[in-house]
């Protein structure tokens, strides 16, 4: 995992998309901007996706519709290790953080004010690791009972042979295999491969942006 404690620093780095925008409020809402630069750098973004190119979605409890795992980062946190935390937090199993895509620096200004304050959006690539399903894993805990390398199944009642029962090292669970597991059995999560009817306001552009 990179670690990213100063998202300027990545603005000449050939592999991110470093953008920049800025924005007029009012004056209520600059103060809060203000306000909330004093404990946050900003938000961190996860794009997950899979060997078919579809990304992950979270239907989150905290805004109406699909969006990214995303999340605020102190002032004073890397910006990787948020990345991680959230995707986690979200997600409900750890993934594979890879490397930020995209920084997005918002210079927000009070209207007929001259001050300003900034903050960043930073989104990382990510995968999943493969105990939790993705290429060539197996999901939590190894494939079901009584089946073996060659798909065999012990008769019920019956010890599997040799070689065709589950791995040593802990519980059965579910087979692996992108979406399968934690993914499949959670309807809170799910992979698509266009942006949804349903993807949660204002974030569009960002699930766009990665499965464009």
């Amino acid at each position: 995992m990179v670690n990213v404690r100063d998202p300027e620093a990545l603005r000449d780095e050939p592999e991110v998309d470093f953008r920049e925008q800025e924005q007029v409020v009012d004056a209520e809402e600059f103060e809060q901007a203000v306000e909330s630069a004093e404990n946050q750098s900003g938000m961190v973004v996860v794009a997950v996706t899979d060997d078919r190119d579809r990304l992950l979605l979270v239907d989150s409890e905290w805004v109406d519709g699909w969006t990214l795992p995303n999340g605020p980062v102190g002032a004073d946190e890397d910006w990787a290790v948020a990345a991680d935390r959230w995707s986690e937090d979200e997600l409900s199993f750890p993934v594979q953080i890879e490397r930020p895509e995209l920084v997005i620096r918002t210079e927000t200004r009070a209207e007929g004010g001259e001050e300003s304050v900034v903050g960043y959006t930073v989104a990382f690539a990510a995968s999943l690791v493969p105990a939790m399903g993705g290429p060539g894993g197996m999901g939590p805990g190894g494939p079901p009972p009584g089946v073996g390398p060659d798909g065999k199944k012990a008769p019920d009642g019956e010890e599997a042979p040799e070689g065709q029962g589950p791995p040593a090292g802990g519980p059965s669970g579910p087979p692996g295999g992108p979406g399968v597991g934690p993914i499949a059995s959670n309807p809170n999560l799910d992979w698509f491969d266009a942006v949804p009817d349903d993807v949660a306001p204002g974030h569009d552009a960002l699930v766009r942006y990665f499965l464009d």
